[in-house]
């Protein structure tokens, strides 16, 4: 009698097979474990940022056009590394809710958007509260090494644009955006007495009525 050969590994859909590669993937693949990460995060600010009637996705837009300036869509796509209709969209909801304004760029074609009055004052409202929240993941992770992490975050956007062919990672202004931001972030951070630095975006009482007053620090 003819014995059956029996294969020396088990089809890729067997179930033990498939746990064991699942765990794999769920201990070191790049997109299961930083897409885990970004909901965290996204959660944790949209939690915050709520009282202000803001989402994570409208901040970070607010505050990259904050960074710009007048700014293109595709612009914006590249530098946040966003779907360009997914950002259309969004950008389209601030224009609409009256903190982001547009007007035609040099050539006439592309629209350009920059914050309205309402936009900075929403922004500058919401920024303490950003801070807050930003302090407490910090505070969570670790405040000396969180710079490293940003950095290293940053390497990781540039190096994974890199191997699709054809996309070439905006390091200038990726670079003048991060340098910003820096600054930015040390022209809040509040002096020995508490008070937020003359000349820094400050928080405005009446800027936001979605803002409840004991959620804005400062003067």
């Amino acid at each position: 009698m003819q014995r059956e050969i029996l294969s020396p590994n088990p089809p890729l859909t067997d179930p033990e097979t498939l746990r064991t590669n699942s765990r794999v993937i769920a201990m070191s693949c790049a997109g299961f474990n930083l897409r885990r990460a970004a909901r965290a995060v996204t959660q944790h600010f949209d939690h915050a940022l709520a009282p202000c009637g803001l989402r994570t996705t409208q901040f970070t837009l607010l505050a990259a056009m904050a960074l710009g300036g007048p700014v293109t869509t595709n612009e914006l796509a590249r530098v946040l590394v966003m779907d360009r209709t997914t950002l259309t969209r969004n950008v389209r909801l601030l224009r609409d809710a009256g903190w982001v304004e547009s007007g035609p760029g040099r050539g006439g074609r592309e629209l350009r958007f920059e914050l309205s009055a309402a936009g900075r004052e929403t922004l500058a409202t919401a920024i303490p509260i950003w801070r807050e929240a930003q302090g407490g993941i910090e505070a969570a992770y670790g405040t000396t090494v969180w710079p490293n992490m940003v950095a290293e975050l940053g390497r990781l956007v540039v190096g994974t644009l890199s191997l699709t062919p054809g996309e070439e990672p905006p390091l200038g202004l990726v670079a003048m955006m991060q340098s910003d931001a820096s600054r930015l972030q040390d022209s809040l951070a509040p002096t020995a007495t508490g008070r937020t630095p003359a000349g820094s975006l400050r928080p405005s009482a009446s800027a936001n009525p979605h803002c409840r007053a004991e959620h804005v620090s400062g003067p």
